[in-house]
């Protein structure tokens, strides 16, 4: 099953097959990967270092968000005409993911710049250094733990509930793929935030956001050139 964009990602089992598909499983997930983006977006009021939240977790509803959108167009295919759904899904989705890229460039950017202040800072002894840990040495990594590990679990069992509503979910290599990179890029904000001691935490909070950030801007890239053509297809297939 190929996956040029999301528009196709759940195609193959939720056009073909949707009256064998369970419904609660599908909700449920859906349910929790929304869960999932407004822990994230709301976790920057919990991890405040000193005027400054951090950016890493805030940034994993980047990719999170696209992920919980897919979910929520496979459980509209209930409810809607296929055709309908085709179209509205691939023109929400061509506006979706040009909304995300040009986001995710500046977010990007908005982490570079936060980078390379703190590093400038901390470099510049004694008292450079010492605005830094005034501003930023106390990053909150037991709170940021709390919520990654409750975002793991969250999405564990959202990620249980795909086979349960159908095993075909597991052949769409797309929708797996995204899965995946959900996963990945919270481990990546988890390692970054462990392998240097606290006071220099929030530069590689920084880091880590930026490596988030690039990984959500090859997904919306990569969902925007597939949604053109979903889009074109769409509107001129009756």
């Amino acid at each position: 099953m190929s996956m040029p964009a999301v528009v196709s990602v759940s195609r193959g089992v939720t056009t073909r097959s949707t009256g064998d598909i369970r419904k609660l499983p599908l909700i449920v997930a859906a349910a929790l990967l929304i869960v999932c983006v407004l822990i994230e977006l709301s976790s920057a009021a919990f991890l405040q270092t000193g005027d400054a939240p951090g950016l890493g977790i805030p940034y994993l509803a980047l990719i999170d968000g696209l992920l919980a959108y897919t979910y929520v167009m496979m459980v509209l295919t209930f409810v809607l005409n296929a055709n309908v759904q085709a179209k509205l899904q691939a023109i929400l989705t061509l506006i979706l993911s040009f909304f995300l890229a040009l986001g995710s460039i500046v977010l990007i950017f908005v982490a570079l710049a936060k980078l390379l202040i703190m590093v400038g800072l901390f470099f510049a002894f004694p008292f450079g250094t010492a605005a830094y840990l005034a501003i930023w040495g106390s990053f909150p990594k037991g709170a940021a733990a709390a919520i990654l590990s409750l975002l793991m679990l969250l999405k564990i069992i959202a990620a249980i509930c795909l086979p349960l509503a159908h095993q075909r979910f597991l052949v769409a290599k797309g929708l797996i793929l995204m899965v995946l990179t959900s996963f990945v890029a919270m481990i990546i904000v988890s390692f970054l935030h462990g392998i240097v001691p606290g006071p220099l935490v929030s530069i590689t909070d920084a880091l880590a956001a930026i490596v988030v950030g690039i990984i959500a801007l090859i997904w919306a890239i990569v969902v925007l050139v597939g949604a053109i053509v979903a889009t074109v297809q769409a509107l001129t297939t009756s």
